[in-house]
């Protein structure tokens, strides 16, 4: 082949390399900083490809050998398809068996050069993707940003070694067949160039392949597990942030306590007393420090008779029970009469109240929710939907009050 085309088109490429940057990066057209000749100038040297009316997209083949120059892997790099190429093989080495029967010289040696070129173009794409996939794992992928995307690029990975591996198993057997009958055929150099180029590998291939497949199946079973795990703690920390005075769980402890427990020496604890903790206890030992006390040293001045108080005792008011306070118990007594399995919107009941609609929509919902569950009754949130990024919703939108628990069934 001569040399002059491949240096037309080289040169293309290098006056026209800034172009070429930007097709890497997606579609470009004719503007301010592409001119129609360097269209014109790639689209000659087959550089670049039409992408819709006015648009044109870098050469695929082009972009995969500018992404293993830089090193760069989109999130979902397809491996290089290697099934069409045993197809070619198959067929180059029937093509070269029908051209030796009947003595074309020329033919069987330009055969003899493209069945040597597919032998190493199949070898080297096995060993691109598997390089391909032993960057990606050690790096964990990556250009990914949510859990989500995380679990379905592991599964797409994941069939495209299982579309490998099946192509590996395939090449063993044809490369296998084409050299027991280049053997039979008096054709050494063919057959050792396929021992050494495919079956000796072949091997390697396979035991790779499957370590890969079984990193990636581990990846996908400990994202399952942290899912579930992200979901309880949602789920937790929904219930937690719904019962803020909950004090926990009262665990049983046993009567003796494990002797690994006890081996590590634990930090001496200091007690420090609120004063103004309301507690019995802390009261009464408050009390005991201070009676404990010495006597405190008073002045001449300090020891006058005290002055005389007259006590004045103010006649008890009626206390006017505010009306948030009439509202909560008229909303109460209304859930509590109410028999309809549909319950009672805290929203709607808003409406009706004038104290309730002082208070915003949310403050109201809040404030209603708990004072009727202070007062025993049910009460089931209308949660709206999960905000990008979130397994579980963390906001509701209403509420819906029973006398009752709707499970249970109507009382008896």
């Amino acid at each position: 082949m001569s040399a002059g085309p491949i240096k037309d088109a080289m040169s293309a490429l290098n006056r026209h390399s800034d172009v070429v940057e930007l097709a890497l990066q997606g579609v470009v057209s004719v503007d301010a900083d592409v001119s129609k000749s360097s269209i014109a100038g790639l689209r000659q040297a087959s550089a670049l490809r039409a992408a819709g009316h006015d648009g044109f997209r870098l050469h695929p083949r082009l972009r995969d050998y500018l992404y293993d120059h830089l090193q760069m892997f989109p999130a979902y790099q397809s491996l290089t398809e290697v099934g069409s190429r045993i197809a070619q093989l198959q067929a180059l080495w029937s093509e070269l068996e029908m051209t030796r029967r009947e003595g074309d010289r020329e033919t069987l040696a330009s055969l003899n050069d493209s069945l040597v070129s597919a032998v190493y173009d199949i070898a080297d794409s096995i060993e691109r993707n598997l390089q391909f996939m032993s960057g990606l794992l050690s790096t964990k992928y990556g250009n990914v940003k949510s859990l989500a995307a995380k679990v379905s690029q592991n599964r797409f990975y994941q069939r495209q070694m299982e579309v490998l591996a099946i192509d590996v198993n395939r090449l063993e057997k044809a490369a296998s067949k084409i050299e027991q009958e280049a053997e039979t055929r008096r054709m050494p150099v063919m057959a050792h160039l396929l021992r050494t180029a495919l079956l000796e590998r072949s091997m390697l291939w396979q035991h790779a392949l499957s370590e890969m497949t079984n990193v990636i199946r581990r990846e996908l079973f400990q994202t399952r597990q942290m899912h579930q795990a992200m979901r309880h703690l949602a789920r937790a920390d929904a219930f937690l942030r719904q019962q803020p005075s909950w004090k926990g769980f009262e665990a049983e402890l046993p009567e003796k306590i494990p002797d690994f427990l006890l081996k590590a020496a634990l930090p001496r604890l200091v007690a420090h007393i609120e004063p103004f903790d309301p507690e019995p206890d802390v009261r009464r030992e408050l009390e005991a420090l201070a009676r404990a006390l010495p006597p405190r040293q008073t002045s001449k001045a300090e020891q006058a008779p005290p002055k005389r108080l007259k006590l004045v005792v103010d006649e008890p008011k009626e206390e006017v029970e505010p009306a948030l306070a009439q509202a909560q118990k008229a909303l109460a007594d209304q859930v509590s009469a109410s028999r309809s399995p549909d319950g009672v919107s805290l929203l709607q009941w808003r409406e009706t109240s004038d104290a309730a609609l002082e208070l915003e929509a949310g403050v109201w919902l809040v404030f209603a929710i708990m004072a009727l569950r202070g007062r025993g009754l049910h009460v089931r949130l209308l949660m709206n939907g999960a905000r990008p990024g979130e397994i579980e919703s963390q906001t509701f939108y209403d509420a819906l009050a029973y006398a009752r628990d709707p499970l249970l069934g109507p009382a008896p």
